[in-house]
């Protein structure tokens, strides 16, 4: 009887430390960033990776990878999940900003940079994915190839589009110079290109 007790106790050991080690071997763990609807936007670690998804819980749960491999300080700004129609179609607008800072011995930026992203969950699609950086440069310039005298050269600029998203479902995609206006296709289920680009006028005030 001794040994019956002593052999359950050993399997009721052994069964809890297999379990223990599934646990620790599959650790995971996610935080929320926004919600709205049956949608989710969280960070979900696991084993160590670091990925910013959708969770679109129906029926079962849908995944939508929205970036993947985000570094360990990332922190978002402002995120927000929005849902919007347009052509009888709802989708859903997904907006954030990170913080830039740089520093080396010659240069430092700071900056702020805009991601936006719309989806069409129902078909699992990203129909928008749009990245826009605005830097302010500070940078050490030598003046002689010995470097014994330099000056510094500060200076601002911009990458990729701005983006703005209209009442009626359709989005502006702008530079500096020209701007394009974007609406949804029923027929091929994706934005299109309105009309040609128009430029921006840049004329100057007459003294």
């Amino acid at each position: 009887m001794k040994k019956l007790i002593f052999l359950l106790t050993l399997l009721f050991l052994s069964t809890l430390s297999i379990a223990q080690k599934g646990k620790s071997n599959s650790s995971s763990k996610s935080v929320v960033l926004s919600k709205v609807d049956n949608i989710s936007a969280e960070i979900i670690t696991i084993n160590k990776e670091k990925n910013l998804v959708l969770l679109v819980k129906d029926s079962s749960v849908v995944t939508l990878e929205v970036k993947k491999n985000v570094p360990n300080n990332f922190k978002p700004e402002n995120f927000t999940i929005k849902s919007f129609t347009t052509n009888g179609k709802k989708f859903y607008h997904i907006t954030w900003k990170e913080k830039i800072n740089s520093v080396t011995k010659l240069k430092t930026e700071n900056g702020l940079v805009s991601e936006d992203q719309i989806w069409d969950v129902e078909t699992k699609t990203l129909l928008l994915g749009n990245t826009h950086k605005a830097l302010n440069i500070k940078e050490k310039v030598y003046l002689d190839k010995n470097k014994t005298a330099s000056h510094d050269v500060e200076k601002n600029r911009k990458e990729g589009f701005d983006f703005v998203l209209n009442a009626d479902g359709s989005f502006n995609l702008s530079t500096k110079t020209q701007n394009s206006v974007y609406v949804y296709n029923t027929e091929a289920n994706k934005y299109v290109l309105k009309s040609a680009p128009s430029s921006k006028s840049t004329s100057k005030k007459r003294r």
